[in-house]
């Protein structure tokens, strides 16, 4: 692997999430540079061998790969930043939700730009990434981008719609999936047992669960829940609950809420 020139505009979790995949995957390969308004809060990345410093534009005009690490609303400002950088030759991502390629395009020019949406399972090697690369981008850059996305987990390459629809279906879903954990563990607790055994409880439950979806490829998830479930059963009467409380169409339209929000993002950073 050749030896890149790696920067971070941000330090924030995601960022933190991208580089030590980076780290775990392509040990002492790479020169690594972050910046940050706070030096002092980039302590870790300093530690794992980045350089660290608050000048955007060095990092900007200094590295090969350039992570956007920024959140959405502070993104104006940094791109303000960043106008007069030769951004020629170099791959540019970012991980900013509601900012289309066009939008960057206006700002910067017509760059090689790769969006990525990770959610935050993909800390433990676990994520889906969305990813999506512009027109200006080579096929050499997008493998690149792969490889550098490995650590974290599944990379699906999309276009902006389905990042947008990867972003809801994905990136927010491990939220709703903590809700629903919740209210299980709460129910757990409201029969008796305490919050350590009710949470150690539903937590098995839910990994024995992703581990027999991941273990049956053969099986449909209908049949693995019909399996689990005899006609007229105590299980058979929970689903027929969910079914009266219209469960699939919350799910639709929890979905259709989030594609709202990111197409009001949209509409505010053109």
């Amino acid at each position: 692997m050749a030896q890149l020139k790696i920067g971070f505009i941000g330090g924030g979790n995601m960022a933190s999430c991208i580089f030590n995949g980076i780290v775990k995957t392509r040990p002492q390969q790479d020169l690594l540079m972050v910046s940050g308004p706070h030096v002092y809060k980039l302590e870790a990345f300093k530690a794992a061998g980045a350089e660290v410093t608050s000048d955007n534009i060095a990092v900007a005009q200094w590295a090969d790969v350039l992570f956007l690490g920024v959140k959405p609303q502070i993104l104006p400002d940094v791109l303000a930043e960043l106008k007069d950088v030769d951004f020629s030759g170099k791959l540019v991502v970012s991980m900013a939700a509601g900012w289309r390629l066009s939008a960057f395009y206006a700002r910067l020019g017509e760059i090689a730009l790769v969006r990525i949406m990770p959610n935050t399972p993909a800390k433990l090697g676990l994520g889906v990434t969305a990813m999506c690369a512009g027109d200006k981008v080579s096929a050499e850059q997008t493998q690149l981008c792969l490889d550098l996305l490995s650590g974290l987990g599944k990379t699906v390459v999309t276009d902006e719609e389905g990042i947008n629809s990867l972003g809801a279906l994905a990136g927010s879903a491990p939220a709703f999936m903590y809700r629903f954990l919740e209210a299980l563990v709460a129910e757990t607790v409201a029969r008796g047992f305490s919050e350590a055994q009710a949470r150690a409880i539903i937590e098995q439950m839910a990994l024995g669960t992703a581990s027999m979806v991941i273990a049956n490829q053969d099986q449909s998830l209908a049949q693995l829940r019909e399996a689990v479930t005899s006609k007229g059963g105590t299980t058979f009467q929970g689903l027929a609950q969910m079914t009266n409380y219209h469960f699939e169409a919350m799910m639709h339209d929890v979905i259709e809420a989030c594609l709202r929000r990111t197409r009001e993002f949209e509409d505010m950073f053109k």
